[in-house]
């Protein structure tokens, strides 16, 4: 099990150095879902299970918002949850830790894939985002005390997703969104389970029949069939009986064209399934990137071509996602005592003080509109300023399924209500770009301007004495060249230098494997086996124990093996101190930056959108009057 760990995780490490799937084939695309008028992504090859799904992507993490803005009017708060009901939960990439509330925004196929409860074939794949490391940002020369860029850049990174079944060519890929989201316990709606687990029943009542309706005949056959399909379903499908009948045909000579259709569900929604040449013709590719360190200094990660591109071609697909009154949303007030606590801000003594979210530095803003859009295209977070380099430009999208047009004309308070299908720009080569080139983009000037103030005022900033974060400690202990061991009580200093970080663990154990330790005061511990899954995890759990929600606090009790056979650890979980767990391997043990503690939340870094270019920003959008300066005077 751990060497299908480190086998997957050397695949996405392979995919974020541009390693991967060297092939011209696009692998996923993006287009309009077969279930709605929303967007879906599509299978632009055939995938096995427990195979990564595109290249993986940036994580834009954004800290207590709801909080922030709990005294804004209820227009106010209806657009600030449309907006973050198109974002995923920290829980599942490893951001929670860094607030009290951590909403992430991603983009590529996490972003654009549909859920369905009973077709899901994809999950994110946490371990990625989890068990990341930052061998290559940091051997660049990065040094996270020192640069201008600290706190400029996300952090968090390594988004992947993963089949959990085979995905043939052609396929729309779904995520589960989770049980609540998609009705899963619906007894009248078919779910993944009542899919694949009638599939075994077709299959069963086809070899029945095929084998007995001849001898019985054609009456009796009809009986048996209908037998089955309403009281031996009664009996075995109980209360799930309403969903799984009404996945079967009115016949039992049905039976065999559900098993050539691929099975219930192709059945049920044949059209999940394009023709590969339609997804060239009429989607977006979603892998023409993959992402590298930026050869821009202090620009952090960048995003390189994976394939030869013509002048003109579309390089990535950029669904926006509007947030109305953006800069008003992702400003952050606190009142503070003179001890630096937060206090009310009627109290006397307090001080006003003002920042601004991370997640400015990736949203579009035009001087003219209150409104900031994310952009959710596929790695277009590493997409860097080129200034008179810049090789693509932002253009509308062309596509008919994509109302686009439509969207133009609205004014700025329904902005929030679109659909990102309907709010789609193209990032299009404006000459040839070669394959491994980094791909640049014109941010305008006004965020030109912006950044060099603050590289040229970061000297009189910068503070030596910055503690390293989390990120640097990880690569100490999980570099890929040589990692270090943790070190056992008996080794000394246990706060490994730095009073911001923590020690966490990844631990999932055998409630049914307890042993008992007797200790020196005559008391005994439980002592539980660490393992990778429960006896029962359903199918779509996967690597359970590499999940966010069994991450949590902990101390190392003692270490074993050595460098060669792997370290193995006892440790003693910060959520139940009465027992240890043994067995943890090494790669379950990381650091976290303690919350508000990582570089996203440094006072000191750059904040600045990105500029949407005035000549394709549409009239109806322009909501403010005036330049930049009138805008930020008002």
């Amino acid at each position: 099990q751990t060497n299908r760990y480190l086998l997957l995780l050397v695949a996405a490490a392979l995919l974020t150095a541009g390693k991967g799937d060297e092939s011209e084939q696009c692998g996923v695309y993006i287009a309009e879902s077969s279930t709605d008028h929303v967007l879906g992504s599509f299978a632009g090859k055939s995938y096995q299970g427990d195979e990564l799904i595109g290249s993986s992507d940036a994580i834009v993490q954004a800290f207590d918002l709801r909080y922030h803005n709990r005294n804004r009017d209820e227009e106010f708060t209806a657009m600030l949850e449309n907006f973050l009901g198109t974002c995923w939960s920290a829980d599942s990439n490893g951001g929670v830790n860094e607030a009290e509330e951590v909403i992430s925004a991603v983009g590529g196929p996490c972003f654009s894939s549909a859920g369905h409860v009973g077709m899901i074939n994809a999950v994110i794949y946490q371990p990625a985002t989890l068990l990341k490391t930052d061998t290559d940002l940091l051997s660049s020369g990065y040094d996270e005390t020192t640069s201008p860029g600290r706190g400029a850049f996300t952090l968090h990174h390594n988004l992947t997703l993963i089949a959990v079944d085979k995905i043939t060519a052609g396929s729309e890929i779904f995520l589960d969104f989770g049980a609540e989201y998609s009705g899963y316990e619906d007894v009248n709606k078919a779910n993944i389970d009542d899919y694949r687990k009638m599939d075994e029943v077709i299959e069963k009542m086809l070899e029945f029949f095929n084998k007995h309706a001849e001898n019985i005949g054609e009456k009796a056959a009809d009986e048996v069939y209908h037998f089955m399909k309403k009281d031996v379903l009664d009996l075995t499908a109980e209360a799930r009986a309403p969903a799984a009948r009404s996945l079967l045909p009115s016949t039992y000579h049905e039976l065999q064209e559900i098993i050539d259709k691929g099975g219930s569900a192709l059945n049920t929604y044949p059209s999940v399934v394009k023709d590969v040449d339609w997804l060239k013709n009429n989607a977006y590719c979603q892998d023409n990137l993959v992402v590298g360190v930026s050869k821009i200094e202090h620009a952090g990660r960048g995003a390189f071509t994976k394939r030869d591109m013509k002048k003109g071609e579309v390089v990535a697909p950029m669904p926006l996602v509007a947030l109305n009154y953006g800069k008003t949303a992702l400003s952050i007030e606190e009142y503070l005592d003179k001890d630096g606590e937060e206090v009310g801000a009627g109290e006397v003594s307090a001080t006003k003080k003002v920042k601004t979210q991370q997640m400015l530095n990736y949203m579009l803003e035009h001087p003219q509109s209150s409104v900031l859009f994310f952009p959710a295209g596929p790695l277009v977070p590493y997409i860097n300023h080129g200034g008179k380099e810049a090789n693509v430009k932002m253009i509308w999208s062309t596509k008919p399924w994509s109302r686009v047009k439509d969207t133009q004309n609205l004014e700025v308070g329904l902005l929030s209500t679109v659909g990102a299908i309907d709010m789609i720009l193209e990032l299009v080569a404006t000459r040839p770009i070669k394959k491994g080139e980094e791909v640049l983009l014109d941010y305008g000037e006004s965020w030109a301007e912006a950044w060099k103030k603050h590289t040229d005022e970061w000297k009189t900033k910068m503070n030596k004495a910055t503690l390293k974060s989390a990120m640097v400690l990880n690569e100490k202990y999980h570099s890929t060249e040589k990692a270090a061991p943790f070190p056992a009580p008996s080794e000394g200093d246990r706060d490994f230098g730095n009073e911001h970080v923590a020690l966490q663990c990844l631990v999932l154990y055998d409630e049914d494997k307890v042993e008992r330790r007797r200790n020196e005061d005559g008391t005994r511990t439980k002592v539980y086996p660490w393992i990778p899954h429960p006896a029962n995890a359903n199918r779509l759990k996967t690597d359970d124990a590499i999940r966010s929600i069994n991450r949590g606090g902990c101390q190392i009790v003692e270490r074993s093996g050595d460098e060669t056979s792997g370290y193995r650890y006892v440790v003693q979980p910060e959520s139940d101190s009465d027992i240890l767990v043994k067995n943890v391997p090494h790669f379950a043990i990381r650091f976290v930056d303690l919350p508000y503690m990582s570089p996203h939340h440094d006072e000191r870094a750059f904040r600045h959108a990105i500029g949407f270019p005035d000549s394709i920003f549409p009239a109806a959008w322009r909501d403010l009057p005036g330049d930049q300066n009138d805008r930020d005077e008002l």
